[in-house]
């Protein structure tokens, strides 16, 4: 028999052989949770005082739980592991099927996804017959699902409503609920929901598996929601065994239920529970983790912890101020240059980022720099849905030819020109030998093949695009999405299509207004077709040398649980990290300075920080704030990098009047001489050198002064902080 106890520290080996009883482990980041989870689940096993099926283990990804399950055989071997390894929702779906017959759920009955309860929502609106364009599906199958998700049924769902909306959505619960019955379905939150109703107190099965599980762990425990946490409960209401492993400082999820007060209150929930840290971190150096701990620390709401390492300090973290996103990309590219030159491979960098609109400018500068990279947990910038649709746009006003645009706009947003149409059109386009386009062009022929209500929404959309056509030769790129944008309501149309995911979408459009803008100005008012040139160029995936490693760009939600050499942190700022729409209250900042900490946390050597004086906003150039959160770590820890824009070194300042006071400190580094700049003037820069000034524009504290630099390319300055001068 191995010693599964030999490589624990102290306070992992007091963890895992902590005496029975409900125990709550804070486990810091790398500090080895996985390792005492899976240790203890051996270590039970290995006393011979727990059977197998007496072992029942929660997780919250597969992919955790199929690790669990190989660890644990590891060190006891495959017979005597145990069996009741899985997520939540797979172990509420595995007890349904064998006891939910106590409630009337059949043990064969269907799991719906997303798209199959959207298609039941559909079929409920039209049962009550509710108009679809006042009462979005989507939107009412996000609230329903927030009432499952609270244990509210349609009943008592119609008694809470607060408004005409939500009574009508409380009906269409009711009926959505006698749809999945019909069928013999249950949706994804059903199998938390029932399995929580099937063990009610004082019930059979309830009696029969607390019972049952004598031991009962839950990973991610800062992860769960208010019905995991009655689950749990539930099962380990007889033994009162429950060992719970999370970081409440790693708790980012709130919007999508979580709920950080079950490891705030765990001692409610189960009087006499103990409380165990693991604050030894295997993973990060002493200066992250000095930096990590420093910003946590802000937070009211956590239990504290104080992460420490036994290894070196490392380098400082480094701050980069640059002038907008795009410089923001190729200060990105200079980094994994740096980290390339110093033995790293492309794989070891990665860079996170708090919202997906933010990969665009990234991938951009990457794919120019010939830098193979990935987008992990998302979608490619100009593969997103949203994206593809307003470049679908584009594409037919520039060809009218291109049928699979015109198939994939005709009916988004939605004008009522569906499949049926569009498979008309198309048998059109094919008897008379053209593309629908050109049929469409044709007098008479749309009429000739649709209902006359159809031909003339059908001809209105293509007029439309013919109107687009004709203005394309005197409007700039950015003009002319803009306008497609507001002409078609598309921003209207995302906000109601999908209310979940709204704001994400919403931000995308604003991203592809921004990099028509950029493309705008690189080019000097650069033609359609070169624009759409760029995008296809940059969404080739054809380039990516697999076999060499990519960088790695994702949101920090994706990167939880992960860790990587280096990590680059992009957009550090007031109103993106944190995010505007946290600011309101202390609960939402303090989830968003969890991000940070989450970010921080990921990294193995190196950090590298980066915040934009200016980013575009819908098209606009706004002055952003360095983020508070950078104003929370110790000055002795940082590494300014600011010679790009020649600004005064950062770490010169006192930290809190940086941050709560930067418009007055951008007043007081005004450069009056950049008002005399001209276009194809020489100058010199600080640092750069020698260059030509390409564009001057705006006046005052926003004077803008675009610049080639024969070594650096061109670089867009403010004129108060670039102290450029002429060059004699």
């Amino acid at each position: 028999m191995i010693d599964i106890l030999a490589d624990l520290n102290p306070a992992q080996r007091e963890a895992v052989e902590a005496a029975d009883g409900p125990l709550l482990v804070v486990a810091g980041a790398g500090s080895g949770k996985t390792r005492v989870l899976t240790t203890r689940v051996a270590w039970l096993l290995q006393r011979g005082e727990v059977a197998p099926h007496e072992v029942l283990a929660f997780t919250f990804t597969n992919r955790a739980a199929r690790e669990m399950r190989e660890r644990v055989a590891g060190l006891v071997g495959a017979p005597a592991a145990p069996r009741w390894i899985g997520t939540f929702h797979a172990t509420g779906a595995r007890l349904l099927r064998r006891d939910g017959a106590a409630i009337g759920v059949a043990s064969d009955f269907t799991i719906y996804d997303t798209d199959d309860s959207l298609r039941v929502v559909k079929r409920a609106l039209e049962r009550c017959q509710f108009d679809v364009q006042t009462l979005q599906p989507s939107a009412a199958r996000v609230l329903i699902s927030r009432w499952k998700n609270e244990g509210i049924a349609p009943t008592e769902a119609a008694g809470r409503a607060a408004d005409p909306r939500e009574r009508r959505v409380a009906e269409v619960f009711a009926v959505y609920e006698e749809e999945l019955r019909r069928g013999n379905a249950l949706d994804f939150d059903d199998l938390i929901l029932r399995a929580v109703q099937l063990l009610a107190p004082g019930t059979a099965a309830q009696q029969k598996y607390a019972r049952r599980f004598r031991h009962v762990l839950v990973d991610e425990f800062q992860d769960t929601n208010r019905l995991q946490m009655v689950l749990v409960k539930s099962l380990a209401q007889y033994h009162d065994n429950v060992f719970a492993v999370g970081d409440d400082d790693q708790s980012i999820y709130g919007w999508r239920g979580a709920c950080i007060e079950n490891m705030l209150e765990f001692e409610a929930a189960f009087p006499g529970a103990r409380l165990l840290r693991l604050e030894q971190n295997y993973r990060s150096t002493g200066n992250i983790l000095d930096a990590a701990n420093a910003v946590i620390a802000h937070n009211r709401r956590r239990r504290g912890k104080t992460l420490w390492t036994a290894g070196a300090a490392g380098d400082c973290l480094t701050l980069g101020r640059v002038f907008d996103e795009e410089d923001e990309a190729s200060r990105v590219v200079e980094l994994v240059r740096e980290e390339l030159a110093a033995g790293l491979a492309r794989g070891d960098v990665t860079v996170l980022y708090r919202t997906n609109a933010q990969s665009r400018a990234l991938e951009d500068a990457l794919r120019r720099a010939t830098l193979p990279y990935q987008i992990v947990g998302g979608t490619q910038f100009y593969e997103r849905r949203e994206v593809r649709d307003l470049l679908a746009y584009l594409k037919l006003i520039a060809n009218p030819r291109d049928g699979v645009a015109a198939a994939r706009v005709l009916n988004v947003p939605r004008r009522r020109l569906g499949e049926t149409t569009a498979e008309r059109l198309r048998e059109l386009a094919d008897r008379e030998g053209l593309s629908v386009g050109e049929a469409a062009a044709r007098p008479g022929l749309l009429e000739s093949a649709l209902p006359p209500a159809t031909a003339r929404r059908a001809r209105d959309f293509f007029d439309q695009v013919a109107a687009w056509r004709a203005a394309q030769a005197d409007t700039p790129v950015p003009a002319l999405l803009e306008r497609i944008i507001a002409e078609t309501g598309y921003r209207d149309w995302l906000a109601a299509d999908d209310p979940t995911t709204a704001q994400a979408r919403l931000e995308n459009v604003d991203e592809l207004v921004a990099a028509a803008h950029a493309f705008d100005e690189a080019s000097q008012g650069g033609r359609l077709g070169g624009f759409l040139e760029q995008t296809a160029l940059v969404a080739d995936a054809d380039a990516l040398d697999d076999d060499q490693g990519v960088v790695r760009l994702m949101t920090i939600h994706t990167a939880k649980g992960l860790e990587f050499p280096v990590v680059v942190l992009a957009g550090c700022e007031e109103g993106l990290l944190p995010h505007l729409n946290a600011l309101a209250d202390d609960g939402g900042l303090e989830e968003e300075r969890r991000l940070f900490y989450v970010a921080l946390t990921r990294a193995r050597r190196r950090v590298h920080l980066l915040c934009a004086r200016a980013r575009r906003r819908a098209g606009q150039r706004e002055l952003a704030d360095p983020s508070r959160f950078l104003a929370e770590i110790p000055a002795a820890l940082l590494e300014p990098r600011d010679e790009a824009l020649g600004a005064p070194s950062v770490a010169g300042q006192a930290w809190p009047t940086w941050r709560e006071e930067p418009r007055r400190i951008r007043e007081t580094q005004l450069a009056p001489a950049g008002a005399a700049l001209q276009p194809g003037q020489l100058v010199v820069h600080p640092t750069l050198g020698r260059g030509v000034v390409a564009r001057v524009e705006g006046e005052g504290d926003d004077l803008m002064v675009t610049v080639d630099f024969p070594e650096h390319g061109r670089k867009h300055l403010l004129a108060r902080y670039a102290h450029l001068r002429p060059s004699r």
